[in-house]
This record gives C-alpha cells, structure tokens and sequence, in this order.
C-alpha cells in the first residue's frame, strides 16, 4: 500500500504499527515507519527503555564482549551502546527497511534480517551476550528460545520486559521451561518504570539480565 497510508502525527503513527493484527502485518508496517522511526521514538524523551536497558548492560557486560541486538530496528540501542564503549556488535530484525537504516549509521559489524520467533540462521553461542529492547509485545515469545540458544553458556540476556504482557504472551511459560532444563536464571530485575510515558503509558518494565548456563 501507499506511503501515506502512515498517519500523520506521531502518537498516531507509534500506536498504529505497535497494533498491526498480525505478525506479517507488524513487519509491513514497520518497513513503512522506518524512515520516520528515529524522528518518532529516537529524538525524543517519551521511549526510554532504550537507554534503561543500555544502563544496565553497561553495568553487567564486558565492553569488549560480541553483543547480539535482537530486534534491532533502526539501531537505538545499537547508538547507545556504542556510546558506552560496546565494539562488537551484531543486529537482527524482521524488518528490511529498518536495517537499512541501522546500517547507514555504521555502529553493526553484521545485519540479519531473520523472524527471531522460529530458529534463525545464525550458529548457537553466536554470542557472549544478546539485548533486546521493545520486543515483548512485539516478537512472539517463542523467541525466548532463540535467544538462549545464540548465547553462550555463561553468557547473559538483558531483556527489556513489559511486565503486564509477560505472561499474556506467553514468555512467563518458556522462562520457566528454560529454568527447568537449566538452560536459563533470572539474576537481576531493576526498578519498574513507564516505557512510553506519553504515548502508551500503560505499558510498565523492568530490566532483567538473564543468565545463560
């Protein structure tokens, strides 16, 4: 469909892709966002979990360590880790148009584009550590599974995690599944706090580090 299928203003446009009905529909919006997403969310106060999540990592990763973005998008988290020293860093997303733009700003050594609800083609311990930021009501939480599997044991996940949907959506049953074949522990959760004050405010997280074994 056309361009000006996007709304016109920004909170208008934020709530209309996060809503797409279905996964394939998600992705088509999002390739249409792209090239107003950091204008959007990027140059304002309002998504802040990316810099929480990026607080966090700075205090439980290795700056040196090859770092896995999981659900990259235009590379927000990718800019702010950069600014903190991370060098190795890798990022995957569903959407083209939004790796398009993450690559124009040189701060990925590599790019995938791959659906991180089913096994992508990346080898396992692909990483020693994987962020992910915004995905929760985004990605299928199947993807819990993928995470796991590209991160190193001993390595660690920090997961932006949208409390209220956590179990809706059902990610609370594969944590537990990888809990109980040993493959996963929860070893941090930070302070809740509005991850849109202004646009979703109902949507509270945390910030969890996960520990790979």
């Amino acid at each position: 469909m056309a361009e000006k299928e996007l709304p016109d203003s920004q909170i208008e446009r934020v709530n209309w892709v996060i809503r797409a009905p279905t996964n394939e529909e998600l992705q088509r919006r999002y390739n249409m966002w792209a090239e107003q997403y950091d204008g959007d969310v990027g140059s304002i106060d309002d998504y802040i979990a990316p810099s929480k999540l990026v607080e966090v990592a700075a205090e439980h990763l290795d700056p040196a360590s090859h770092v896995i973005d999981a659900g990259a998008g235009t590379g927000l988290v990718g800019e702010a880790l950069t600014a903190k020293g991370f060098t190795h860093l890798t990022a995957l997303d569903f959407s083209a148009g939004m790796l398009e733009i993450a690559r124009s700003k040189g701060i990925y050594h590599n790019l995938h584009e791959c659906d991180l609800s089913k096994e992508t083609a990346l080898p396992e311990n692909s990483g020693d550590a994987l962020v992910t930021c915004g995905t929760t009501t985004q990605v299928p939480s199947t993807s819990l599974r993928e995470y796991a599997r590209l991160v190193r044991s001993g390595g660690k996940i920090v997961f932006a995690v949208v409390t209220g949907t956590w179990e809706e959506f059902g990610y609370a049953a594969i944590q537990e599944e990888l809990e109980v074949a040993g493959r996963l522990r929860v070893s941090h959760k930070g302070e809740r706090f509005q991850m849109m004050p202004t646009t979703e405010p109902q949507f509270i997280c945390e910030i969890w580090v996960m520990d790979v074994l």
